[in-house]
C-alpha cells in the first residue's frame, strides 16, 4: 500500500454502517472525516441547521476547517476532544490513528449543553449572519437545536473513543491481510520465474549433453583437423585439438553455475581459434576489455552462442571477410559487453522476431543455446534491468549485441 489514508485502510461502506449504529445509539449527528476534515462518509442524523450551513461553499469550508482543527487536536492529545464549531455548536472528535499517523476522526454533536449554552444563541446568530443563506430559515433551524445534558455528552465521549479504536483495529487487520496477499503474489511470481529458469536450464543442459558441440560444428572441426594434419606437421593441429578439448571440457560443467568473465572469454577464445583455423584470414577477432575480467560473473555459455550466431548467420552464407569484436566496459556501475560483427546483418523484421524464435538443434547449426535463453538466464540471476538490452543490425553492414550485467561486489 503506497499511501496510507483512511479511505484505503477501511471500507467506506463499513464506516457508514458503524457511523449509523453509533448515531442510533446516541441520537447525535455523526460524520467521519479524514485528517484534512473532508468527509469520508455521508452525514448521519445531521440537524437541519448544520445541513443548511453546509449547503453554501462558505459554510461548508468553515465546517471542514473546524473538523480538521478539532480532529488534529484530538490526535495530538490522543483522546476525545470537545469544542465549539465555527457556527457555535458543541462537537466532539475521536482520533483515528494508525502507526502514529493521524488518518482522520469520528465527529459527533451539533448540540448545545443545557444550563450553560442558552446565552450563546445570540452569538451564534451573529456568526451565521455573514453566510449567503436565508437567515430566517437558519434562525428557524437554530431554534430547533437540542439542548443536551453534560452527562449525555460524557457518555457519548466514551462510546466515540471505542468506535475510533474499533475502526483503527479493523484497518490494521485489513492492512495485514493486504500485506499477506501482496507477499503471496510476490512469492508466486518468484516461484514461476524459478520454475521457468529450471526449465530453461534443463533444456540447455540437455542440448549440451546431447551434442556437447553441435554435430555440424564438430564435423567441420574434425575435417579442419584432418586437413591440417595432412598439410602441416603438427603445430597448428595441436593448437586446434587443444582448443577443442578445452571446449568439450568446459561444456561439461553445470549449466546453472556462474563463471567469471575471464573463464567465459577463454572458452570463447578457444572456440574462435578453431573457427579461424577453418576460415583463416576471412575471420578476424578483436577483444578489448576495460575492466578486470575476474570482477564480473555471468552464467556459463553466455557469450559463445552470440559469437556462433554471428558466424553462422553473418559469415557462412558469403565469402567476404568478417571481423568480430568484443568490447567490455563500465557504464553507470554496470558492465557492458558489446559483440559486433561485420557480417550480413539482419532486417528489421528479423530483429523484431529474434526473441520469439525458439532454436531447434535438429535443424540448426548452433548449439541450440540461443539469445532468448541467454537473455532470460541473465535476467533471472541479476534482475529485469540486465540481460541483452539492445540488438542493432543493418543489412550488409553487420550486427551489434549489447549485454549488461552487474559488477561483482558492486
Amino acid at each position: 500500500m503506497s499511501v496510507l489514508t483512511l479511505r484505503n485502510i477501511v471500507d467506506v461502506e463499513m464506516l457508514q454502517e458503524i457511523q449509523e449504529d453509533f448515531s442510533d445509539a446516541t441520537g447525535f449527528a455523526v460524520i467521519i472525516a479524514d485528517n484534512q476534515g473532508i468527509p469520508v462518509t455521508n452525514p448521519t442524523n445531521f440537524t437541519s441547521f448544520c445541513t443548511q450551513i453546509r449547503s453554501s461553499p462558505e459554510g461548508s469550508q468553515g465546517c471542514i476547517l473546524s473538523d480538521k482543527t478539532v480532529g488534529l487536536r484530538a490526535a495530538e492529545r490522543g483522546e476525545v476532544v470537545r469544542h465549539y464549531c465555527h457556527s457555535g455548536l458543541v462537537d466532539m472528535a475521536a482520533p483515528i490513528v494508525y502507526n502514529g499517523k493521524h488518518l482522520g476522526s469520528v465527529l459527533c454533536g451539533q448540540v448545545l449543553i443545557e444550563g450553560q449554552d442558552e446565552k450563546l444563541l445570540n452569538d451564534i446568530r451573529k456568526k451565521i449572519k455573514s453566510l449567503p443563506i436565508d437567515q430566517d430559515l437558519l434562525n428557524l433551524f437554530l431554534a430547533r437545536i437540542e439542548f443536551t445534558s453534560e452527562q449525555q455528552i460524557e457518555s457519548a465521549k466514551g462510546m466515540l473513543q471505542l468506535v475510533a479504536n474499533y475502526i483503527t483495529k479493523f484497518g490494521a487487520v485489513r492492512i495485514a491481510q493486504e500485506e499477506i496477499n501482496e507477499k503471496s503474489q510476490i512469492l508466486m511470481k518468484e516461484t514461476k520465474l524459478r520454475v521457468r529458469l529450471e526449465e530453461l536450464l534443463k533444456e540447455t543442459q540437455l542440448k549440451v549433453l546431447q551434442s556437447q558441440i553441435n554435430p555440424h560444428f564438430l564435423y567441420n572441426t574434425l575435417n579442419t583437423i584432418s586437413r591440417l594434419a595432412y598439410l602441416e606437421n603438427a603445430e597448428q593441429t595441436q593448437s586446434v585439438t587443444y582448443s577443442l578439448s578445452k571446449i568439450m571440457r568446459y561444456s561439461l560443467r553445470n549449466i546453472d553455475q556462474l563463471v567469471t568473465l575471464k573463464e567465459e572469454l577463454d572458452y570463447t577464445g578457444n572456440y574462435l581459434n578453431i573457427q579461424q583455423s577453418r576460415f583463416r584470414d576471412r575471420l578476424q577477432f578483436k577483444q578489448v576489455i576495460d575492466i578486470d575480467a575476474e570482477m564480473v560473473k555471468l552464467p556459463i555459455l553466455s557469450i559463445q552462442p552470440i559469437i556462433e550466431n554471428a558466424i553462422i548467420h553473418g559469415f557462412e552464407p558469403r565469402d567476404d571477410r568478417v571481423v568480430i569484436k568484443i568490447h567490455g566496459y563500465l557504464e553507470n556501475e554496470s558492465f557492458v559487453l558489446e559483440i559486433t560483427d561485420t557480417g550480413t546483418g539482419m532486417s528489421k523484421e528479423q530483429l523484431d522476431h529474434i526473441f520469439s524464435q525458439t532454436s531447434n538443434p535438429k535443424n540448426s547449426h548452433t548449439t541450440g543455446i540461443g539469445m532468448t535463453n541467454v537473455h532470460k538466464r541473465l535476467q533471472y540471476y541479476f534482475g529485469e534491468e540486465y540481460g541483452i538490452t539492445a540488438i542493432e543490425s543493418q543489412i550488409g553492414v553487420g550486427t551489434m549485441v549489447r549485454m549488461v550485467i552487474p559488477v561483482l561486489g558492486g
